[in-house]
């Protein structure tokens, strides 16, 4: 049971690593009419308050794939330390998220609130697992 998750969960990151990586990314998530402005708005954000890239910046098509990239292979892996790193992870790509809502043209709020929602979705996983773990440890 527990392979089958990790499967999925790596499976669901790779696909929106890959929603996020080119222009032909947010076609995956339905909305090919993106696709002319993807270079614009992935070229460059000027960082996440709260995150290491605030102040200094980044670019979304690299930072963003690449830290859900980081989460598809970790996902295959590990115990309760990982989890909790991922957890940490997830929680700094929400930041993000909510951030690149603000500087994305609007048009790119479904690609953005997709990506949210299966974050979140996954943040409440980890959080479970992490209680469980908790707590057949104390018992």
């Amino acid at each position: 049971m527990e392979v089958e998750i990790r499967r999925a969960r790596h499976a669901a990151y790779l696909r929106l690593a890959a929603a996020h990586a080119g222009p032909l990314g947010p076609a995956l998530l339905g909305h090919p009419e993106l696709a002319p402005l993807y270079s614009k708005a992935y070229a460059a954000c000027g960082g996440a308050e709260g995150l290491p890239c605030a102040g200094v910046g980044g670019e979304p098509r690299v930072c963003v794939v690449r830290r859900l990239e980081h989460l598809a292979y970790s996902a295959l892996r590990g115990g309760k330390r990982r989890r909790e790193q991922e957890k940490a992870m997830v929680e700094g790509l929400l930041v993000c998220m909510g951030h690149l809502t603000r500087e994305f043209p609007p048009e790119f709020t479904p690609v953005l609130e997709a990506t949210r929602k299966a974050l979140e979705k996954d943040l409440e996983y980890l959080r479970k697992e992490l209680s469980e773990r908790e707590t057949s440890r104390v018992s």
